[in-house]
């Protein structure tokens, strides 16, 4: 009679699963390393500190500008010779790129604070790598 050894039983990590799958797209438990995160990963983690430093800065001249923006928009208007309301649009888009860059590195200070491996998605590079330009 053969004896076989019972299967071995990884504990579930759904949390550490959610954040390297978000962050890397690695979902499965072998792409998960707690090697040092590489000098590239670093260099980029870089860049996302400095993007959200940029972005931040934006939104908040975008923020308190509002007494502004008729002015702007008549500005756009004699340039362009239509009216429209710029301002708004640059608002939200702006808030929403800081968010979506303020998530990434939250999610990259709690890689760093479990001792995972950083590997960021080539995805959230792209996205996340210029940062936003001034009209």
């Amino acid at each position: 009679m053969v004896k076989h050894q019972p299967l071995q039983y990884y504990e579930p990590q759904l949390c550490l699963s959610c954040l390297t799958g978000i962050y890397g797209c690695r979902w499965k438990r072998y792409q998960r390393s707690h090697d040092d995160t590489t000098p590239w990963e670093r260099l980029w983690f870089l860049l996302l500190t400095f993007t959200f430093g940029l972005t931040l800065t934006w939104l908040y001249f975008w923020w308190e500008v509002h007494n502004d923006y008729d002015e702007f928009n008549w500005y756009l208007y004699n340039r362009m010779g239509y009216w429209s309301d710029w301002p708004m649009p640059i608002l939200v888009t702006t808030a929403a790129a800081f968010a979506y860059i303020a998530g990434l590195l939250v999610l990259a200070l709690c890689h760093i604070a479990v001792g995972q491996q950083m590997n960021l998605h080539w995805l959230h590079k792209v996205s996340s790598g210029f940062p936003p330009s001034p009209l």
